[in-house]
């Protein structure tokens, strides 16, 4: 099956990496702007990846996902701007992410679930 490309992306994004927890609170790295991007508006429940403890995840609902290429995986706790430069243009974090591959042996695309 042919890999995802650039040109099958439609949308752009802004994505703001999270780096970590600093003495004064979280610390979020340069914005990427121009990613390239397939954002979809759908709720599902997720499982919430945010936390530093993997046993305290709790359900919470995506109202939306974003697929990116592969180089653009990021981490929970990401900050995403879907829809920017319109009406719609909102910015919201990472709870989950997903390589979604077409075959074993290397990840097609990445799906971010938003809050």
């Amino acid at each position: 099956m042919a890999r995802l490309r650039k040109a099958h992306l439609p949308h752009r994004v802004i994505i703001t990496p999270f780096v970590g927890d600093g003495p004064e609170g979280d610390i979020w790295g340069t914005p990427v702007t121009d990613v390239p991007a397939v954002v979809e508006q759908k709720t599902r429940l997720k499982v919430d990846r945010r936390s530093t403890s993997p046993s305290s995840g709790q359900e919470i609902r995506s109202s939306t996902a974003v697929v990116l290429l592969p180089e653009h995986d990021v981490l929970p706790r990401t900050k995403v701007t879907v829809w920017p430069g319109t009406p719609r243009e909102r910015t919201s974090e990472v709870i989950d992410s997903a390589l979604g591959m077409y075959d074993q042996r290397t990840p097609n695309h990445v799906e971010l679930y938003l809050e």
